[in-house]
């Protein structure tokens, strides 16, 4: 449990609108790496991060593991890590209460996953891809506070935040909440030992269906096509256009953007 304070008087943060995306790119290795983007050299020290904003529109990107990698930036996106390591990242959550009271209105903690061989049972989640979608509150170099300031809390008594770790972070964080140090090391005596994954582009097609499922699946199968097709055109038919057009336009574009990613990314949808 961590905790929640109520400030004395509250601040109003402003912030200014921009239609780049930022990134973090993280190097979690004990040696420094090389990677370009665009052309433009953007060395990484050994388990450091650097920070990147990139603008709606294809990248290129490159590193002497990965080669070169064409990738999509989408207006309005969340941003997050990119992860040219591969390196496994774990997100976990953390509830922050006003009292100790309310951790009764926060249910279960999550199913947990595997790591280096070993369970966590726990709200944790694992990654490796190239990108990582931000969904956390504090970044792979920010540790979990112990108490957080807010404003205001609703009638639950707490809030739930995330962050994302390294996963040797990840494991000395565990450790350290269960106050039992090298509990990782007593089911593996080698320590941790990082997987060697490789690069998973977006599915060229969706995944083969039961034949009682495939013969309804051919409209979305074409839909799914068609929408990679679609996305990679209209961004690179677009990603100039933008400044040499009124504030009216670019806002109008924002919008469209901001609908087809969110009605489309729905678990559940109020049909037209």
């Amino acid at each position: 449990m961590k905790t929640l304070l109520f400030p004395l008087v509250a601040a109003l943060a402003l912030s200014a609108c921009s239609s780049k995306v930022d990134f973090e790119i993280d190097n979690p290795t004990a040696t420094p790496l090389a990677i370009s983007i665009d052309g433009k050299d953007l060395p990484v020290a050994a388990n450091a991060s650097r920070a990147i904003s990139l603008a709606p529109g294809e990248h290129h990107l490159h590193t002497e593991r990965l080669g070169d990698v064409r990738f999509i930036v989408y207006a309005d996106g969340r941003g997050g890590l990119i992860n040219p390591t591969l390196s496994e990242y774990v997100t976990a959550r953390e509830i922050y209460v006003t009292g100790e009271d309310k951790l009764k209105n926060f249910g279960s903690s999550g199913l947990g996953m595997e790591l280096g061989g070993v369970q966590f049972k726990g709200p944790y989640e694992k990654h490796h891809g190239l990108f990582i979608d931000k969904n956390w509150n504090f970044g792979v170099r920010q540790p979990f506070p112990e108490e957080q300031i807010v404003a205001h809390v609703d009638a639950s008594g707490g809030k739930i935040s995330t962050k994302v770790f390294t996963a040797p972070d990840f494991i000395d964080y565990v450790e350290q909440s269960m106050g039992e140090p090298g509990a990782f090391k007593r089911e593996q005596p080698a320590g941790y030992v990082a997987p060697v994954y490789t690069l998973e582009p977006a599915p060229a097609t969706l995944p083969a269906l039961d034949p009682a499922f495939e013969a309804h699946a051919g409209p979305m199968r074409d839909l799914y096509a068609r929408w990679l097709k679609a996305s990679m055109a209209f961004t690179q038919a677009t990603m100039t256009l933008g400044s040499t057009l009124p504030v009216a336009a670019n806002e109008a574009y924002n919008d469209f953007v901001t609908i087809r990613s969110t009605e489309m990314a729905r678990s559940a949808l109020v049909l037209p």
